[in-house]
């Protein structure tokens, strides 16, 4: 009898013949994502500072590190990691580095409709208690089209979003501005993605698989431009219909 391992091997290989962003895929982001038994601990401490009326600067900065280990953590679980880096290069930090050759980072890239040229990801943890601002989105954007030329996917790991983001609860957005607006605008120039996870997205990462279907949700509403912030994985449907459509939907369910 084959092994676990053995079994996820033959499926890897199979996902090769794949094209990028089928959704035959996404069955099996559990199989591409890890998540680490660790991963709760640290996730409890953030909630911790997040509470935090007034924090000292002390434990900004401590939430900071922290945020990072958090990051760290939720990455390198991800099948097919062969590097991993956070280092000063000669001019950007660079928080976190990821990347991988082989078929299991292959199936990691068509998964996130990335192309295999450019399968590096590049993630920066933000740990500041505002939005993240267009300044910092344009930062990582420009980096990511002169420095990191291989790097197709960005990711800013934040407590609370981006500027210009739809925002949790709140009504449907008809307007860009801000970091949404550069984003679209990055990846209509250069077909690479910049993506915000905010402190809901992190609470789901202890789940195996979450962290490829958070991404995949992120990565296609750039495309599809809702307007609305983007459902938690846990949920695996996103219904968004009006009224007269949507008792449709439910009647047929």
């Amino acid at each position: 009898m084959q092994s676990q391992d053995d079994l996820v091997e033959l499926i890897i290989n199979a996902m090769d013949s794949l094209e990028s962003g089928n959704p035959a895929l996404n069955k099996l982001a559990s199989y591409l994502h890890k998540a680490d038994a660790q991963l709760c601990q640290y996730l409890n401490e953030l909630n911790i500072y997040i509470q935090s009326d007034k924090p000292t600067p002390k434990q900004t900065q401590d939430a900071g590190k922290l945020l990072e280990q958090i990051v760290l953590l939720s990455f390198k679980g991800l099948k097919g990691v062969q590097t991993i880096k956070s280092f000063q290069s000669a001019g950007p930090q660079y928080d976190l580095l990821v990347s991988g050759d082989d078929l299991y980072w292959k199936g990691v890239c068509k998964t996130l409709y990335l192309d295999w040229e450019q399968r590096d990801i590049v993630i920066e943890a933000k740990a500041t208690n505002s939005p993240l601002p267009d300044k910092q989105f344009a930062r990582l954007c420009s980096i990511m089209e002169h420095n990191l030329r291989g790097a197709g996917l960005g990711i800013f790991v934040t407590l609370n979003g981006a500027s210009g983001f739809p925002k949790r609860g709140s009504t449907r957005q008809r307007a860009v501005s801000d970091c949404r607006l550069r984003q679209i605008i990055f990846h209509a120039r250069t077909n690479k993605i910049v993506v915000v996870l905010d402190k809901e997205d992190l609470s789901e990462l202890t789940k195996n698989g979450s962290l490829i279907e958070i991404l995949i949700r992120k990565i296609r509403d750039l495309s599809e431009l809702s307007g609305l912030p983007t459902t938690p994985a846990e949920q695996f449907q996103e219904i968004d219909l009006p009224a007269h459509l949507k008792t449709l939907y439910e009647t047929d369910t």
